[in-house]
């Protein structure tokens, strides 16, 4: 790769042309003492748009902050293209921040001078042009900056500090020692922004029973345990909460796209055996943290970063290539239909409930057409995680016998539309 296209291997700084139009008598009104919005004869890069994706491309510098954050999009800048090919006036329409916007308007300020202007009545004039610059960073440098842009929650001073902080709040408390327990306790809480630790509850507990060298019992679930003193439960849980706590307030929070967020994690905390306790050397074994977990049960359609889809098509396009319209029903109207596409892939839909026998045909149709579907489905992902995701679907069913009919009032817009021709 030549040197002078080495720039492109960092990021892309894709260069798009929209300029705001008006019709032409009302360019012609304007003064000319006013720059113009539309001319005859737009100006232009005096050597081509080519060149000048070119001349962008190698003089743009990715911004430190705005590559370590992962941010990347659109900078929208506007300048007058005097009747010298001179740029001035230069403003940003639409910012992406991070040092982005400046750097869009520094580039854009290099130009000055290898313009050609634009022509009104075959005369030089002066014109606003609109220039939206898109920043775009390389696979490598997403895949250096996902640790930072997207990361899960990370303890102050690392796995370590950590540990020593649980230690130091987490015992075995007495009825354990008295009946010889081992204890692995599942704590599952949420990191906020802030660093703080909320909703904090046990999701599994699983105890082992020592009763003689070379013989005891495995780890098995709590609930299937026998244990003599039902209070030794309630303080395993007590004491796992304690320790979670304790590192309240010393946590970096999750990261999402280059914002703190708040996020779910779940803790195995391990009780080492009452022996290792009675000579002094008693630890608690802190394994890595489970991968990020998102906070909702259902996500909106809107939220996720990857839409749950078929794998062949989308709904929309299956809808309409497959639903037809039942021969003996006489429905008319809108249909809202409710997925929702779990984690793994599986299919669940929703339909209010008939009121006609038309409905019902219709609402028949509908239910077979998307029930074939199920298998086929891609689930949405947040953060590259598997999550269920919701999606409210508005299938209209139009008759059409040939007279015009008035607009329906306060109708939702039709995803998909089914009509009968009569």
């Amino acid at each position: 790769m030549k040197e002078s296209n080495k720039p492109f291997t960092y990021f892309a700084a894709i260069v798009l042309f929209s300029i705001a139009t008006l019709s032409a008598p009302a360019a012609l009104a304007q003064s000319t003492e006013k720059p113009y919005t539309y001319v005859e004869q737009m100006p232009h890069f005096e050597s081509g748009d080519a060149d000048m994706i070119k001349f962008m491309g190698t003089n743009i510098n990715y911004p430190k902050q705005a590559r370590a954050a992962g941010v990347e999009g659109l900078v929208v800048v506007s300048f007058i293209v005097g009747t010298d090919g001179s740029i001035s006036d230069v403003q940003t329409l639409k910012k992406l921040g991070k040092g982005t916007d400046e750097e869009a308007v520094r580039v854009v300020k290099l130009m000055n001078g290898r313009w050609k202007p634009g022509k009104q009545g075959g005369k030089p004039v002066p014109v606003r042009y609109t220039l939206p610059v898109r920043f775009a960073l390389s696979e490598a440098d997403r895949a250096a900056v996902a640790d930072v842009a997207n990361r899960v929650p990370r303890f102050e001073g690392g796995q370590e500090a950590m540990a020593q902080t649980l230690n130091s709040y987490l015992q075995l408390p007495e009825e354990a020692k008295q009946e010889d327990l081992n204890a692995r306790i599942t704590v599952k809480f949420t990191v906020e922004v802030d660093g703080t630790v909320t909703n904090m509850k046990v999701e599994k507990m699983k105890l082992k029973k020592v009763v003689g060298p070379g013989a005891e019992f495995d780890y098995m679930d709590a609930t299937s345990f026998n244990v003599q003193n039902k209070t030794t439960l309630a303080r395993l849980a007590e004491a796992a909460i304690t320790a979670v706590r304790a590192t309240s307030g010393r946590w970096e929070p999750a990261m999402q796209n280059g914002k703190p967020v708040a996020a779910e994690l779940v803790l195995p905390l391990q009780f080492l055996s009452t022996e290792a306790d009675k000579t002094g050397n008693q630890q608690m074994e802190v394994p890595t943290l489970q991968k990020l977990k998102p906070k909702k049960d259902v996500y909106n359609y809107k939220e996720v970063d990857v839409k749950p889809e078929l794998k062949d098509m989308s709904l929309e396009k299956f809808l309409a290539k497959n639903l037809r319209y039942p021969a003996n029903s006489s429905f008319e109207g809108d249909v809202q239909l409710t997925l929702l596409v779990t984690g793994d892939g599986r299919m669940v839909s929703m339909l209010r409930r008939a009121t006609t026998p038309d409905e019902e045909v219709t609402f028949e149709q509908i239910r077979d057409v998307i029930g074939s579907t199920q298998g086929r489905w891609s689930p949405g992902k947040i953060d590259g995680h598997p999550v269920s995701v919701g999606r409210t679907i508005t299938i209209s069913f139009v008759i059409d016998d040939g007279e015009k009919k008035p607009a329906a009032k306060d109708t939702p817009t039709a995803d998909v539309v089914v009509t009968k021709y009569r």
